[in-house]
């Protein structure tokens, strides 16, 4: 592994609308150890080999590889390999963007230091194989340069952030037609435990499955089908709110309304106005 490290100054756009990439390197062998420091942007620190330490506001923690330290920003920190070194991959980054991350559960500062193991370090080795491309795009002049190393920037944190410990166990073999099958019944008017019931699973079974494929309890997933459902056609039909609230699952057509708009940021009507393919009628 080449040792390098690029730092840039991103376009302020990204900086403040988006997420920008600050710098990003590798290095590996008895690297020097520091304690005290503070950042004013977020990091992620990869380690693919060795053994060190961390520390964060005095608390010293063991670092086995493979294992990813999040650091935040103010908050004071120090890490750093044993007497035979480590392999280290970083990166800063910045703006509102990280934000949202860290509220979809990409990081979390309860759990700054994350140990990787099994399926996690699949994840890890699709993260390290886009720093030459991130070397590259960090190194590229201009608004261009800017772009490609903030998605590149993003899809290391997604990568490394969708496997943070403890690490999800990876879906049973019927997890993928069990998740078909539910949205397939989303639409209709069932309860959690006569949904589960139609699916030939226990409740707890289908809530483990859905939580571990797509982060969110079956309630929500069943939800956000619904909505996508609905929102198709108010785009693609004619047919009154009333019968698309059918459609998609709801009786009462008012109650339909306020979770769409509650959801979509717009109402139906609003929705419609604004996505429909053809002209309204009137």
């Amino acid at each position: 592994m080449d040792d390098w490290s690029t730092y840039r100054h991103p376009a302020f756009p990204l900086r403040d609308l988006g997420l920008a990439c600050l710098g990003a390197g590798e290095q590996s062998g008895p690297l020097p150890s520091f304690s005290g420091r503070m950042l004013s942007s977020h990091a992620l620190v990869i380690v693919s080999g060795g053994t060190g330490h961390f520390t964060q506001n005095g608390r010293r923690l063991a670092v086995q590889a493979p294992a990813l330290i999040w650091l935040f920003p103010g908050v004071t920190h120090g890490y750093g390999p044993g007497s035979q070194g480590w392999n280290e991959h970083w990166l800063l980054f910045t703006g509102p963007a990280a934000r949202a991350m860290e509220e979809l559960g990409c990081f979390a500062r309860s759990h700054p230091l994350v140990p990787l193991s099994g399926s996690s370090e699949v994840a890890l080795k699709s993260a390290l194989g886009l720093f030459p491309a991130l070397r590259a795009a960090l190194s590229t002049g201009g608004p261009h340069g800017d772009l490609d190393a903030s998605v590149l920037c993003q899809r290391v944190l997604i990568e490394a952030g969708m496997r943070r410990s403890p690490a999800p166990s990876e879906p049973r073999s019927g997890d993928n037609k069990l998740l078909s099958a539910l949205r397939e019944a989303a639409h209709l008017p069932l309860t959690l435990s006569q949904l589960a019931t139609s699916l030939n699973v226990s409740v707890p079974d289908l809530r483990h499955s859905v939580q571990t494929a797509t982060g969110v309890g079956p309630k929500e997933l069943i939800i956000q089908v619904r909505m996508s459902r609905a929102q198709s056609l108010l785009a693609d039909t004619d047919l009154p709110v009333q019968r698309i609230a059918s459609l998609s699952g709801y009786d009462d057509p008012a109650y339909f309304s306020r979770l769409f708009t509650k959801k979509t940021g717009s109402s139906p009507s609003k929705f419609r106005r604004e996505h429909h393919r053809t002209d309204l009628p009137g």
